[in-house]
């Protein structure tokens, strides 16, 4: 009997924190929220232009085989560009996706602080 009254109560502790958040708390998650989905979209851009970055580095390596002297040497030269600057391009990505996240961070410190 004891144990099922224990068991009423956690119950009704648990539905007590599952209340509707405080506005406060739904302006974090909402800047928290957006935050993730700004840096997701970030990434994701990133990752479809490298991509496409690779591929046209692949083709033009393949092209290069099939040429000798002083244009293979050119295609390939490019390719290897374009793969340096993919490199680039996700580090950057990477670090717009981290400055959004840190803003995010920085407003929702500022609110607590409030």
């Amino acid at each position: 009997m004891r144990l099922g009254s224990f068991g009423a109560a956690a119950a009704v502790l648990l539905l007590a924190g599952c209340g509707s958040q405080d506005p406060r708390e739904q302006r974090i998650d909402n800047i928290e929220d957006a935050a993730e989905a700004a840096a997701d979209n970030i990434e994701d851009a990133a990752e479809r232009q490298t991509d496409a970055m690779a591929a046209e580095a692949e083709q033009l390596g393949n092209q290069a085989e099939a040429l000798t002297g002083f244009d293979a040497e050119r295609l390939k030269t490019r390719a290897d560009a374009l793969k340096e600057e993919a490199k680039i391009v996700a580090r950057q990505a990477d670090a717009r996706a981290r400055a959004v996240k840190d803003r995010a961070k920085a407003e929702v410190s500022t609110i607590r602080a409030e």
